[in-house]
C-alpha cells in the first residue's frame, strides 16, 4: 500500500545540477528528500532542449515502482508563486524569460514576435529574408561594409523620399 501511494507525489526542487549542464535534481516530498533524479526534458537524436532547473520549483515526482529514489521528475507546475504568462491564451505559445525577453507565436494571427530585453545575435552561413514589406526603425544601421552599403532593387530614402541604389 505504501509503494502504491509513492507512485506519484508533489514536491519542491531542493538541489540541482543545472550549473554542471545536467538535468538532475533532488525533490523534497513531505519531510524526505530524494537522491538526484532525472528531469523530464526534450532530448532525442532530432533535438535537445535544456532548460535550467531552479531550486524552489514545484514538480511531480513519478516513482514507477513506489521507491522514492528510483523515479523521474516532471517539472514546472504553474502555481500561486509562478503564474502563467499574461500573454497566454488558446492560440498563443509564450516563452517568457526572467530578464523580460518574451517570444510568442499566435496561430490565429499567424505572427511570431520576439521582444528581446537587449540584443539579438544571429550567426549563420547564409541568410535570406522574403517579405512583402520590411520596415526597419533604427537610429543607426551598420551593414558592416565599411560605411558603404549596396542595395539591389529600388530603395526609397525615408529622409529625402528619393530612390537610391547605392548609399553611404
Amino acid at each position: 500500500k505504501r509503494l502504491i501511494g509513492n507512485i506519484a507525489n508533489y514536491g519542491t526542487i531542493t538541489q540541482t545540477k543545472s550549473s554542471d549542464g545536467k538535468s538532475l535534481a533532488r525533490v523534497k516530498v513531505g519531510e524526505r528528500e530524494t537522491d538526484f533524479l532525472p528531469v523530464v526534458s526534450i532530448s532525442n537524436s532530432f533535438k535537445k532542449h535544456f532548460i535550467p532547473i531552479r531550486v524552489g520549483e514545484q514538480c511531480v515526482m513519478i516513482s514507477p515502482f513506489g521507491e522514492a529514489n528510483g523515479g523521474f521528475i516532471i517539472r514546472s507546475i504553474f502555481n500561486k508563486g509562478n503564474k502563467e504568462p499574461s500573454l497566454a491564451n488558446e492560440t498563443t505559445e509564450v516563452m517568457e524569460y526572467e530578464d523580460g525577453t518574451v517570444i510568442t507565436y499566435d496561430t490565429k494571427a499567424k505572427e511570431l514576435k520576439v521582444n528581446a530585453s537587449d540584443k539579438i545575435t544571429i550567426i549563420c552561413k547564409s541568410a535570406s529574408v522574403t517579405a512583402n514589406n520590411v520596415i526597419i526603425d533604427s537610429p543607426s544601421i551598420d551593414l558592416g561594409t565599411g560605411g558603404k552599403g549596396v542595395v539591389t532593387g529600388d530603395c526609397i530614402c525615408a529622409f529625402t523620399g528619393k530612390t537610391h541604389h547605392d548609399f553611404s
